[in-house]
């Protein structure tokens, strides 16, 4: 009996990878890295006043907030940002608008598997260096909120152990 196979084959397209460029400038970035920056700055400027020798607190606020700001939140954002879009692949193209060189039909749009042949950065000017490291700090708070969902399930269960929840 002769075997029907119903696999859809996947046409290969090649395809150029530019980077995407949000609206507005990216503050809907800023907005959503929010929480995670807003709890890591209040960490920092608590850990900062404790062991800063200078006795005026508002001045250990405002040292402690631009050395978060300069030395942490930009150059972590913007590594982020390197390393995801330096792997297009495993990230499902994150950062990059897909261009394709061959026309694709909307009905293969699913189907289609893109071959990058090359990829376009943006300049790197002032505005686009904020820009990546919000869009690093939009990827460092999802990667927090998987991670802490796969670490909340032996959690959970260890809990129930425990008499917790009964």
């Amino acid at each position: 009996m002769a075997e029907t196979t119903t696999k859809a084959t996947r046409r290969a397209v090649p395809a150029l990878l530019i980077e995407a460029t949000p609206p507005v400038n990216g503050i809907g970035y800023w907005l959503l890295a929010c929480p995670i920056l807003l709890f890591l700055a209040w960490l920092w400027l608590d850990v900062f006043a404790y062991y800063s020798p200078i006795p005026w607190g508002w001045l250990d606020w405002f040292l402690g907030a631009l050395l978060y700001w300069f030395l942490f939140v930009l150059p972590v954002g913007y590594a982020s940002h390197w390393l995801v879009t330096a792997l297009p692949r495993p990230f499902q193209h994150t950062g990059w608008d897909v261009q394709p060189l061959e026309a694709v039909r909307p009905a293969e749009f699913y189907t289609v598997r893109y071959v990058f042949t090359g990829r376009r950065s943006a300049p790197r000017t002032r505005q686009r260096i904020w820009l990546r490291a919000a869009q690093g700090w939009v990827y460092l708070e999802v990667a927090a909120i998987f991670i802490g969902f796969v670490l909340m399930i032996p959690l959970f269960f260890s809990a129930l152990d425990f008499g917790f929840g009964r």
